[in-house]
């Protein structure tokens, strides 16, 4: 987790995953205990992408962080009145330890009959904004230094393979694409 003086925010990870219809408890608890089962059956690795996981079902609230609220809301905003589980946190990816990985997550994640898809965003923390004009910035003008990108998890994990997964983007990531 690399913090810039005064440019810049915290590097972030996060994960929405929506349901397929209503969730019960049941179900959403399904959903995580999977992601939980597959970080215990890991090999201890000194930070996997698995740790990576901050689960929130509250907006985090954090004086130094200028975007964790941003992003969260913005999830919050793709969910609507579906049901979810959204992890957020302030961690970095290293391509060479974390890829192989997230494939396996992205995989594990859409398996499951009671997801639909999910979203993922791994954001540098916009190393080139101040801060200062980072914490002004409103919803959407935040949206508007994104990409997004719709996807079925081959692609994706194709994309991963090709080396072609980019930063600040929304990776929308679906069992198959929906004409």
């Amino acid at each position: 987790m690399v913090k810039h003086r005064n440019t810049g925010a915290y590097e972030h990870f996060c994960v929405l995953i929506f349901a397929q219809g209503i969730w019960k408890e049941t179900d959403k608890d399904s959903v995580r205990n999977l992601i939980k089962e597959k970080l215990k059956s890991m090999k201890k690795a000194p930070y996997n992408i698995f740790y990576k996981l901050t689960y929130r079902d509250k907006m985090p609230i954090y004086a130094d962080c200028h975007i964790c609220q941003p992003i969260y809301k913005m999830f919050e905003e793709f969910k609507g009145n579906n049901d979810g589980i959204l992890y957020q946190g302030h961690h970095y990816l290293i391509p060479e330890d974390d890829f192989e990985d997230m494939k396996d997550l992205a995989n594990l994640i859409i398996s499951h009959s009671k997801v639909k898809k999910f979203y993922l965003l791994y954001l540098d923390g916009f190393k080139e904004i101040k801060r200062t004009i980072l914490n002004e910035m409103s919803l959407e003008e935040f949206k508007k230094k994104l990409k997004f990108k719709k996807s079925n998890i081959n692609d994706f994990t194709l994309m991963i393979d090709n080396n072609t997964f980019k930063n600040r983007t929304v990776y929308e990531i679906s069992k198959s694409y929906t004409l």
